[in-house]
């Protein structure tokens, strides 16, 4: 199989399983970036794809719910805002270390679907960003 053939079941899977959880706790916008106002903040996530290999990262941030400025003074709205606009920001299943969780979906098991094992992962690490976004409450 192909790398664009297992980013497609990918891409599926977390269209299937992840998109519809993350609608049911209010995130709002399209696959790869959502956004969801909670707290007078704006939690900001995205699923990042690796160029070289069959992997991906959900990485998560904060900023106020009105959007932001940056250092240019140019103001994002809302709905522009973007994980990797902002300086401080954590990936989903990465424990203690904050910045290094690769889901990989190269290799097929023999038995059961890893395009949908990886999906459920997402769900299963995302007490993780909803401790992140408790804790970072400045922006």
């Amino acid at each position: 199989m192909t790398g664009a053939q297992r980013r497609e079941k990918m891409d599926m899977a977390i269209k299937e399983i992840a998109i519809p959880f993350l609608r049911e706790l209010g995130f709002k916008g399209s696959y790869p970036h959502f956004r969801r106002e909670k707290d007078g903040k704006l939690n900001l996530l995205t699923f990042q794809f690796s160029l070289y290999s069959s992997q991906f990262v959900v990485e998560i941030s904060i900023c106020l719910a009105e959007g932001f400025k940056n250092s240019s003074g140019v103001h994002f709205k809302p709905s522009e805002c973007r994980v990797h606009y902002m300086g401080n920001r954590m990936r989903i299943g990465s424990g203690s270390d904050k910045n290094n969780c690769w889901f990989n979906f190269e290799k097929e098991p023999l038995f059961g679907d890893v395009y949908k094992t990886r999906a459920k992962e997402i769900i299963k690490n995302w007490h993780e960003a909803e401790t992140w976004w408790a804790e970072n409450t400045s922006v």
